[in-house]
């Protein structure tokens, strides 16, 4: 079961998977909503085809450090352009996509306002830089036990406007193999990262025993090695 702590941030990202954004099929009842429009090029200016985009809105009340929820995702188009639903707001376009072989470096465009239902606001274009993709192993110890789980969440840290984003990258609840208990970030981006695990008891009260964290820099082309002690 998630701890407090996570279940917050756990929920949303469910939910996104889910489809229960916005402009999801949950059910619900979605707000009035417009379009954002956009176009990908790279560092030659020529488009950027099948990259993944998002529209994301800040959350947090920091004015310096803010968090990044997910509200929408499409694709670019054979021309770089792209599409998406944004409802009546404040947004930033979010990309951070492997496209075949070829990572890109997070690009955070910005800040945008949706001001009615219906609109269309089309942005300035965004170009990406191509980065030699990293690969993070983590390493947990001690082992979590037989009545026991842990929950590890990684993000990335990242800078636009004098601001600092966090944006959820993976959350889930590693196993162990062989008596090891460790997990692979492959094909990351170069930049700076952030690993939480927490572990609780899985029977009565779900009590939290232990936790850990660590602040990483992920280099471009490298292969990290990371122990993660939980205390």
């Amino acid at each position: 079961m998630p701890r407090p702590l996570l279940r917050p941030l756990l929920s949303g990202l469910l939910l996104a998977v889910l489809g229960c954004t916005p402009h999801g099929d949950c059910g619900c009842t979605p707000p009035p909503s417009g379009t954002a429009q956009g176009r990908l090029v790279d560092a030659q200016g020529q488009p950027v085809a099948g990259a993944e985009v998002c529209v994301v809105t800040m959350t947090g009340s920091d004015p310096v450090h803010q968090g990044l929820y997910v509200e929408a995702k499409g694709s670019s188009r054979a021309d770089g352009t792209f599409d998406l639903p944004a409802v009546v707001g404040r947004h930033r376009i979010l990309v951070r996509a492997r496209v075949g072989g070829t990572v890109f470096l997070p690009r955070l465009g910005p800040e945008f306002e949706l001001k009615a239902a219906g609109t269309l606001v089309a942005g300035p274009d965004l170009d990406l830089t191509a980065a030699v993709p990293a690969t993070l192993t983590v390493a947990i110890t001690p082992v979590h036990g037989a009545q026991q789980e842990d929950a590890l969440l990684l993000e990335q840290r990242l800078q636009a406007d004098g601001i600092e984003f966090t944006l959820p990258i993976a959350s889930l609840k590693p196993a162990i193999v062989a008596g090891i208990e460790s997990v692979v970030f492959a094909s990351q981006p170069p930049g700076t990262y952030a690993l939480s695990l927490w572990r609780s008891e899985t029977t009565g009260t779900h009590a939290n025993v232990g936790s850990a964290k660590a602040t990483l820099t992920l280099a471009e082309g490298a292969a990290l090695d990371l122990p993660l002690p939980v205390q």
